[in-house]
C-alpha cells in the first residue's frame, strides 16, 4: 500500500521553486518523513513564536505564570506587525490575550512581553524538550541592536508542531488553547491557501525581506499531518517585508494542498 511519503514525492513539485527552500513533512500517523533541505538553519522571523506560545503554556501549567493574570507592557514598542505599538492607552493586557495577538496577527511587541515573562532559558529549556537540535532565541523581535538572532530549521519546526499535535507538548486542555489560537491566524496566504472546503490548517507564518515562512498542521477534524516550509534568498519585487502575496507564497500554497492530497 502506497504512504503518505510516497505519494506526497510523487505529488510535490520542489524543481524550480524561488529561493532556497527547507522542507520537512510527515503523516501524523505514518511518520515517514519527506525533508528538503530540511537542516538548513535560516532566519526564524515569526515562526519563532509557536516554540514562544508552547513555552507561556507550559509555564501557565506549571503555576509560574497565570493564564488571565496581567502582564505590564514597557512604553518602548516593537514595531513591525500587530496593533499594541499603536495604544500607547493600553499599559497591560492578560497573557492569554498576548499570545491571541501575538499568533493571529503576529503582533511583536505582545511577543516580546511574552518573552520576558517566560525569559529565554525556558524558551530554550523547551526547545531541547521538544528535539530541535538548531533553533535559538537569543533576542526580542525587532531589536536590531541586539546580538545573535532568532534561527530555525524546517526540520525543528516540524518537530515542535509535530508535539504540539501529539499532546507531548502541553496536557490536552492547553493543547486544545494553542491549536485553538493557531486556527485562527489571519495571514492564509501560503499553506492554507489552496486547500479544498472541509480541510483545516493550524498555522503560523513568517516573514522578512527575501524571506517567507509558513509552518502548520494539516487535516480535517483534527491534525493528520505536520508540514514546515521556509523559504529565503528571494529577490523578487514583491519579497519586501510586509508584502503579501508573490512566488514564495504561491509555491507555499502549491506545497501546502500537495500535502492534503497526500493524506488520501
Amino acid at each position: 500500500m502506497v504512504g503518505f511519503a510516497e505519494r506526497l514525492r510523487a505529488e510535490a513539485a520542489f524543481g524550480g521553486l524561488p529561493g532556497r527552500i527547507g522542507f520537512a513533512a510527515w503523516d501524523l500517523d505514518e511518520r515517514e518523513p519527506v525533508l528538503v533541505d530540511a537542516e538548513r538553519v535560516v532566519h526564524a522571523a515569526s515562526t519563532i513564536k509557536v516554540l514562544i506560545m508552547i513555552t507561556a503554556l507550559r509555564a501557565v501549567h506549571e503555576g509560574r505564570l497565570g493564564l488571565d493574570a496581567e502582564v505590564e507592557l514597557p512604553a518602548e514598542r516593537a514595531g513591525g506587525f500587530g496593533v499594541l505599538r499603536e495604544l500607547p492607552s493600553v499599559t497591560a493586557i492578560s497573557l492569554r490575550d498576548l499570545i491571541t495577538l501575538m499568533i493571529v496577527i503576529s503582533d511583536n511587541a505582545a511577543t516580546n512581553a511574552v518573552i520576558d515573562a517566560v525569559g529565554f532559558e525556558a524558551i530554550r529549556a523547551c526547545a531541547a524538550d521538544l528535539g530541535c537540535t538548531a533553533t535559538r532565541v537569543q533576542r526580542r523581535l525587532m531589536d536590531v541592536n541586539a546580538p545573535g538572532r532568532n534561527e530555525t530549521t524546517a526540520l525543528d519546526q516540524a518537530r515542535v508542531l509535530a508535539a504540539l499535535a501529539e499532546g507531548s507538548a502541553l496536557p490536552p486542555e492547553l493543547t486544545e488553547h494553542a491549536l485553538d489560537v493557531l486556527s485562527r491566524q489571519q495571514v492564509r496566504d501560503r499553506l492554507p491557501a489552496l486547500l479544498p472546503d472541509g480541510a483545516q490548517c493550524w498555522n503560523k507564518t513568517g516573514e522578512l525581506l527575501g524571506l517567507r515562512h509558513d509552518v502548520g498542521l494539516i487535516g480535517d477534524a483534527r491534525p493528520r499531518a505536520v508540514v514546515a516550509v521556509l523559504v529565503d534568498e528571494l529577490t523578487d519585487e514583491r519579497s519586501a517585508a510586509g508584502y503579501r502575496g508573490g512566488p514564495a507564497c504561491d509555491a507555499i500554497a502549491s506545497l501546502g494542498r500537495s500535502v492534503h492530497r497526500a493524506l488520501g
